[in-house]
């Protein structure tokens, strides 16, 4: 009996070994889809930015058309200030009021259309500097999905010697009903379904035992399950 435990405290480290290396494998794809997250909201950004750039290149175009339609009228006025065919002074000062409120019109414009090119340059060079932190993150994405396809693959290779153990390692025990029940507390107690003792206490659940087990443990009589958690006892060797 005592080796066929021995077999089975082994199973226990492989089994747990093995879980350990699954987990880890199944947490690789976390990292990429971390980085893929945040390349698409860098990618979200820029497409905001170039929206915005977008409708502020409109607002300009239309200043600019509105700077230039007012230019042309400035310019028809001063042709008929200056071009001699009204002579009348009341008419002359009043196409001179007009240019001249034509002309703040078209200076408020203009200065609308500098503040226009400076949050245009602005947004340019956000979205030139979001542009270049996309490519960066590219690169990290691509270097990462290397990183995690090399650990993925060298995770399956420890995994695939380990079931190969395991699998030499049941055929020692070579009792199935064991194992069965072996596999049915290893999944309920969370990978510990033999508890070694070398004292009086249950290492599973950490209470005490009562002498009489503590005997048969020691005689290796019979299988011996803890009253209280139910795992299989084995005791420890003091060698």
């Amino acid at each position: 009996m005592k080796e066929q435990l021995n077999a089975l405290l082994h199973l226990q480290k492989i089994d747990n070994e093995i879980a350990k290396e699954i987990s880890r494998q199944k947490k690789l794809p976390l990292f990429i889809q971390e980085k893929e997250i945040q390349l698409n909201n860098y990618e979200k950004k820029y497409q905001l930015e170039g929206n915005n750039l977008k409708e502020l290149q409109l607002k300009i175009k239309r200043r600019e058309m509105d700077a230039k339609a007012i230019n042309d009228k400035i310019e028809k006025s001063k042709n008929e200030l200056y071009g001699g065919k009204i002579s009348d002074i009341k008419e002359l000062k009043q196409l001179q009021k007009v240019i001249e409120s034509l002309q703040i019109e078209r200076d408020q414009i203009e200065e609308s259309l500098l503040i226009l090119m400076e949050e245009e340059d602005i947004i340019k060079t956000r979205i030139s500097e979001i542009g270049k932190d996309i490519e960066v993150l590219k690169k990290q994405l691509r270097e990462i999905q290397k990183q995690v396809e090399e650990e993925d693959l060298l995770i399956q290779k420890s995994i695939n010697i380990k079931e190969k153990e395991k699998k030499e390692i049941i055929k020692e025990i070579n009792d199935e009903t064991l194992v069965k029940r072996y596999y049915i507390l290893w999944n309920d107690k969370k990978g510990t379904a033999i508890a070694e003792i070398e004292g009086s206490i249950c290492s599973g659940c950490n209470l005490s035992l009562p002498s009489d087990i503590i005997y048969h443990l020691q005689k290796d009589d019979y299988l011996i399950i803890c009253p209280n958690c139910n795992r299989i006892l084995l005791w420890k060797d003091s060698s």
